[in-house]
């Protein structure tokens, strides 16, 4: 069945029941109204006031009052000149409603209940649950049906006027959402349509999804590594966060610790988090207190290969790879970025890789200054991003380095960088003892990603301790 738009369409003992002596109308899930369809309250209206031509009905006042159909402005319990106390029998028959929003005045006037009629323009997935919200500090509510929104949602009500509600007053925010697994998100609030308050009327929510090409997985899959080292913390306070060098400090009260992820898996499971309907906050100190996962605003999104973080939120211990492909907007407004890092991996055989004893070390093979070279008793270790030497255990197949490009004054390298004579080339060293022979490897630090230098050993049979 389709939405009823015809009055015609709504039969008296079949779609419908009135009762007269209640002053109370019911409308049933049979003949042509499913309830997901509903029926618009122009319809009933119209059929109202066929029903009232006849002397069966128009003995009792009339039941509701239109003021503009367009708009979606109904009252039930006035004609518009009295008032009489006709209402909607119960709850499931508000929930049928639909393209409008009504009031409901008892029989001396009072207003007992205000329903504003949420209509959402845009397309969403089949089956998408979308929810709302209607103060700020509510948890959230889903709508009654799936898929596109088309329903009055209670705001008002008067307990003292109407028995069967609760006394409350929500007309000042509402906020919508959908937020589906691997599809992208969307949100919607009063001011997107120019609107400041609910009431009697039709509100329009602005929602629609896609598939999501960022999100990696479902959510069966993110109970594994790196996804259960990614979360969320929301301090009531700035974090004071270094993104470049200890004078380089920058508030944030949002950090998403990203486990050494790529930003799509980063993504992936802070978009799983938001859709969760517990707290997600994992802020140990100065927390900002329980943040419901469905409720929090958005933290980030990708525009192509890049993630754009919203005001307030910082992503640390990213995959290397991808430092020069994130931005973000400090608690003050001011965007943000990581200097430029050039990334790579030493990789080495399986001799250098046994018992995660080997070691490691990347050496300056030809300084601008022409001293302290690999081969010499001042030889420069080649630090990291973060002014860490480039050096250790060999306890992986694979091992990632990070270089500050722009910013590494090493050797005699003068910043800012403006040319390609300013990659460094480089000398890296391995073995491992009673396994692996001392090995050399050289290679060239660009201003690029995926640079790889790879080790390869001889095995070591010769070793004595």
């Amino acid at each position: 069945m389709a939405k009823i738009i015809d009055g015609d369409n709504l039969n008296v003992g079949t779609e419908i029941t009135i009762d007269t002596s209640a002053k109370t109308f019911t409308l049933l899930e049979a003949g042509n109204l499913v309830f997901k369809d509903g029926v618009t309250l122009q319809a009933l209206y119209s059929k109202f006031i066929k029903l009232w031509e006849t002397a069966a009905y128009n003995q009792f006042p009339f039941p509701m009052y239109a003021i503009d159909a367009k708009s979606g402005q109904f009252q039930f319990g006035t004609d518009g000149s009295s008032f009489s106390g006709w209402k909607p029998a119960n709850d499931s028959t508000r929930q049928a409603l639909r393209d409008g929003g009504w009031n409901e005045y008892t029989s001396s006037g009072a207003l007992a209940r205000q329903y504003v009629g949420i209509v959402s323009l845009g397309e969403v997935s089949a089956d998408a649950q979308l929810y709302y919200q209607r103060a700020s500090t509510d948890a959230f509510s889903n709508f009654t049906f799936t898929d596109e929104v088309n329903e009055g949602i209670q705001v008002y009500g008067d307990a003292t006027a109407d028995a069967t509600t609760t006394t409350f007053d929500k007309r000042t925010f509402f906020k919508a959402y959908c937020r589906e697994e691997q599809k992208t998100y969307s949100s919607s609030t009063l001011a997107d349509t120019g609107q400041t308050a609910t009431g009697a009327y039709t509100v329009n929510v602005l929602l629609a999804n896609a598939d999501d090409l960022n999100t990696l997985v479902a959510d069966a899959g993110i109970g594994v590594a790196p996804y259960t080292g990614i979360n969320v913390s929301y301090y009531s306070s700035a974090r004071s966060i270094d993104i470049n060098s200890a004078s380089d400090d920058f508030p944030f009260s949002i950090v998403v610790e990203g486990n050494n992820a790529t930003l799509q898996q980063i993504y992936t499971k802070v978009q799983y988090l938001l859709r969760q309907a517990t707290d997600i906050n994992s802020a140990s100190v100065d927390s900002a207190g329980e943040k419901i996962g469905k409720v929090q605003n958005d933290l980030m999104y990708f525009v192509g290969p890049d993630l754009y973080c919203r005001q307030g939120v910082f992503v640390q211990n990213i995959d290397a790879n991808f430092l020069n492909n994130i931005y973000f907007i400090d608690d003050n407004g001011t965007a943000r970025q990581y200097n430029y890092a050039s990334a790579g991996n030493l990789t080495f055989n399986s001799f250098l890789t046994s018992g995660g004893t080997g070691y490691y070390r990347m050496y300056i093979t030809d300084s601008v200054t022409g001293t302290d070279d690999y081969g010499t008793s001042t030889a420069i270790t080649v630090n990291d991003k973060d002014g860490n030497p480039i050096a250790g255990k060999i306890d992986a197949a694979s091992k990632p380095f990070t270089f500050a490009y722009d910013t590494n004054t090493q050797g005699g390298r003068t910043t800012p960088v403006t040319s390609p004579d300013d990659d460094v080339p480089v000398t890296v060293v391995a073995g491992n003892k009673g396994v692996a022979k001392p090995v050399v490897a050289t290679g060239t630090i660009s201003r690029s990603k995926g640079i790889v230098i790879s080790l390869v050993a001889e095995q070591d049979r010769a070793y004595v301790a």
